[in-house]
């Protein structure tokens, strides 16, 4: 029987392994950064991280990180949980051309307040085309292809399926196997997303709630691809869009 605290154990009988973990701050207060990976893929500088919310007393205190998370997570219900996929332009560089950094920050702001949470970073540019295809598809919603002005705009969906892309190729596999190794009874997921939601259900984690985090000071481009969204059955309970230009 594999010992509760053994946490690199429980990853790696969900097919994944640990690559190091160490004790971060974020705005002046301490959270748990895990990186890891699919058993077998050396991801080099682009791992899975996990970001883990706990109380700061027991971090200071801890003697094995490991140990841990595990304890605190193991069977917890209803854990404010992110599952967000890497934008590099809207996490790092506010773009405005989607709400990628607002979620991000969001989630984050509540799980502080909450004093408990997992944000799982997923390395899935893109929407798990790359950024490199990414890039292309970005291009052709100006109407660019080839770095010349050659069309009309596409919309974000439009863009990638005339880049030859499907609208959206992410996995949440490794993600499910995350919280399973953690052991979590549950999770409070923040999204709208319904096909996030599937894909860790179908790996067996019991999702309770959907939490919609946003700013209701979102960009005229971003509320136009959330509208876009809702047509691909993604599920808001938004409020009355106010620009923020």
């Amino acid at each position: 029987m594999m010992d509760a605290s053994d946490l690199r154990g429980a990853l790696a009988a969900n097919g994944l392994q640990a690559v190091s973990i160490t004790p971060v701050e974020i705005r002046e207060e301490r959270w748990v950064c895990l990186g890891f990976e699919e058993a077998g893929h050396d991801r080099g500088d682009f791992m899975h991280l996990a970001l883990l919310r706990m109380p700061g007393a027991a971090l200071d205190e801890a003697e094995d990180l490991y140990a841990l998370v595990r304890h605190h997570f193991a069977g917890r219900r209803g854990v404010c949980t992110r599952l967000h996929s890497e934008c590099l332009l809207g996490d790092a560089m506010g773009s405005s051309l989607c709400d990628c950094g607002d979620q991000l920050q969001g989630s984050l702001g509540l799980m502080r307040r909450e004093g408990s949470g997992i944000l799982v970073y997923l390395r899935q540019e893109g929407r798990g085309i790359g950024m490199r295809a990414k890039l292309d598809c970005l291009a052709r919603q100006f109407g660019v292809v080839g770095g010349r002005r050659v069309a009309e705009p596409l919309s974000p969906d439009m863009a990638n399926l005339a880049a030859g892309y499907d609208v959206d190729h992410r996995d949440y596999q490794a993600a499910a196997g995350l919280l399973s190794a953690l052991g979590v009874g549950s999770v409070r997921l923040v999204t709208g997303n319904l096909e996030k939601v599937n894909g860790v259900r179908r790996h067996g984690i019991t999702v309770d709630e959907l939490i919609d985090v946003w700013s209701p000071t979102l960009s005229d481009t971003a509320w136009r691809e959330l509208k876009q969204k809702e047509t691909r059955h993604y599920r808001y309970a938004r409020h009355d869009h106010v620009s923020a230009d």
